[in-house]
């Protein structure tokens, strides 16, 4: 006859564990299966032209993927959580089973009220013991508002990065324009110079016509001081760019447009913004560069023409001494002339123009 406790025994020691495995080994094997599907689906969505250049389904399906083959490797991808406070619990511990023992010694003969005053506070201990174990989870961070058209790209726990990151590649989104003398980290020095009032510096990483317009623009703002003969006002500007340090109109020029854009660019924190992803060539040596605000919200995704609240757009050149500004607020670049053509709309200089 079977003992019902060892066939217990058997079932609990031997049964339960081959379960298990199984179990698991069918799960792995799904994965695996799943993961096969979604890379030959990958292939087919390449196939299909709208899919490929208007979406980012390829993308989005190899960050699952991405995601797919992290788990298979036992990757933690789960919502990350505060470490547990050891000191803490431990303290609380020792506090617990310290006013225990103190209660039961107090009620060892009998009860008595004033003991529920240590065993209160044992209780209390063990409630905050259970505190430190439980809700640790860590608050996602805040989402600003993105603008309209826009999906957000979370970053917040393992799996959202893998998945982020890997969307972020199928769109061309990683390359070396943010590494150190590309496109985007050119126009980050370029922002935090004039922002700190470096204008000297700010200016060797502009191209000579952008530093001529500026002059032309100061030179034209200040009729009233150099006079409106634009001959007068050419051969001023081709003194001032050929001796510059040792010009004093040079140096007045440099303070003035140093205060200027202290003044502008004071209240943008260049360090929240990011840059769009996708690289935009305007011209076989010209990129267009866009800083967009990113706040809290991280990355996130447009696929459609969308209006970005307080982005700042520059021009930036390819040269053999590597990258230069072209152009800090229009989309060509400027044109030197009394007054210089920055190529942006409500520019006031040229609406102050008259029409003939």
């Amino acid at each position: 006859m079977w003992d019902p406790e060892n066939l217990a025994k058997i079932v609990t020691t031997v049964v339960v564990p081959i379960l298990t495995l199984i179990g698991f080994g069918s799960r792995r094997r799904r994965l695996r299966n799943e993961i096969k599907d979604n890379l030959e689906l990958v292939r087919e969505i390449e196939k299909h032209q709208i899919l490929q250049e208007h979406t980012l389904a390829s993308g989005w399906l190899q960050g699952r993927i991405a995601l797919d083959v992290a788990r298979l490797s036992g990757v933690k991808l789960g919502t990350p959580k505060a470490p547990i406070p050891k000191g803490s619990v431990v303290f609380a511990g020792v506090l617990a089973l310290g006013f225990a023992i103190w209660t039961y010694w107090l009620d060892r003969n009998g009860f008595v009220w004033y003991s529920i005053f240590p065993g209160l506070v044992s209780i209390l201990m063990l409630i905050s013991i259970v505190g430190n174990l439980t809700n640790r989870q860590l608050p996602p961070n805040e989402v600003e508002h993105l603008p309209p058209g826009a999906v957000l790209a979370p970053t917040d726990t393992a799996g959202e990065r893998i998945a982020t990151t890997v969307a972020m590649a199928a769109s061309g989104s990683l390359d070396d324009r943010a590494a150190p003398g590309g496109q985007v980290d050119t126009v980050f020095k370029f922002v935090r110079m004039l922002q700190s009032g470096h204008y000297q510096l700010a200016i060797s990483l502009a191209e000579e016509n952008w530093i001529l317009c500026r002059v032309h623009a100061w030179l034209w703002n200040n009729r009233s001081h150099f006079g409106n003969d634009v001959e007068v006002l050419e051969k001023l500007a081709q003194v001032m760019l050929g001796e510059r340090h040792n010009n004093s109109i040079w140096n007045d020029f440099v303070a003035t447009e140093s205060a200027q854009f202290v003044t502008a660019w004071k209240d943008i924190k260049i360090d929240d913004y990011g840059f769009a992803g996708r690289r935009r060539r305007i011209a076989r040596d010209i990129d267009l560069v866009i800083l967009v605000p990113m706040g809290n919200s991280g990355a996130y995704f447009v696929m459609s023409a969308t209006a970005l609240p307080n982005a700042m757009s520059f021009l930036v050149r390819r040269t053999d001494d590597g990258w230069k500004i072209v152009n800090h607020i229009g989309y060509a670049p400027p044109t030197p002339g009394w007054p210089p053509i920055w190529w942006y709309t409500n520019d006031p200089v040229i609406e102050a123009l008259p029409d003939e």
